[in-house]
């Protein structure tokens, strides 16, 4: 069953940017953001088993929001502006920034394996970037770089809440907190763009946050319980190979020599870390 967990919470990962990305044209990024972390804030509210003082609260919405708006905004953008398989593949290079950061605020001592990790990742990156085939912009690629950074920095940040209140609970409320401020953001500004779309298009939106923003989450900590972190990692670890494959099968996207090169460098580098 652990396992199950762990496979459900890979393809789930793996298929967010490759379903989200042929409606692009047609949906604005903002938009499906703020509807992924809505309703798979939503999702998660019935997994709250503990009560989080007002003061801890906030912080953990203010945290969430590196996420939401910041985080997850420039991934969605990464796959508007580039392929969704290039997209899935830098985002998943996250950890390689969390052992950065952590480092940064003491966390975490950055070992010489964990440096070399660090760069052969960067390198991975660079390749990728340098060998961007048909679909993939600078912009795509710089905003999935950023997408990676910022979401390892809410990793880093939300260590001391997720050990306090139970991973579930912590990421529940950032993620159901991160939603709310995104909505009232949208609405005040006049930006909230709701489209016009099929049924089809609505059904891969609420399978965004429900099964990919709501479900995962839940999985994945399900998986953790039982292997531990560094084993339940791997979801990160083969995202970019299992993202690639089904872009390839799916939307017919193009893997060159530099992408394949890329993509496989930076699965080594973290599988090193």
């Amino acid at each position: 069953m652990i396992y199950f967990y762990l496979l459900a919470t890979l393809l789930i990962w793996s298929s967010m940017e490759v379903l989200t990305k042929p409606m692009m044209n047609q949906v604005d990024p903002f938009f499906v953001t703020f509807f992924r972390f809505f309703i798979g804030g939503l999702f998660l509210l019935i997994f709250i088993r503990k009560k989080i003082p007002l003061r801890d609260l906030t912080l953990i919405a203010l945290i969430g929001s590196i996420n939401g708006l910041l985080s997850m905004s420039l991934l969605q953008f990464s796959v508007k502006l580039s392929n969704a398989s290039t997209a899935a593949t830098l985002v998943a290079t996250n950890p390689l920034f969390v052992t950065v950061f952590s480092a940064l605020l003491g966390k975490e001592r950055l070992t010489t394996k964990r440096l070399l990790s660090v760069g052969m990742g960067l390198a991975g990156v660079l390749i990728l970037s340098y060998g961007r085939i048909e679909g993939d912009s600078v912009a795509g690629l710089l905003c999935g770089i950023g997408a990676a950074i910022t979401f390892a920095l809410y990793v880093v940040l939300m260590r001391d809440f997720t050990s306090k209140y139970g991973s579930v609970n912590a990421t529940a409320v950032s993620i159901f907190a991160s939603g709310m401020i995104y909505g009232v953001l949208l609405v005040s500004t006049r930006s909230l763009n709701v489209p016009h779309i099929g049924i089809w298009q609505w059904f891969i939106l609420i399978y965004a946050g429900v099964c990919v923003t709501g479900l995962a989450y839940v999985t994945y900590f399900k998986a953790m319980e039982k292997l531990g972190p560094s084993r339940t990692s791997l979801v990160f670890y083969l995202k970019p190979a299992v993202a690639s494959f089904l872009a390839f099968l799916i939307l017919s996207e193009p893997i060159g020599i530099f992408k394949f090169l890329g993509t496989g460098i930076i699965i080594f580098a973290l599988l090193l870390r």
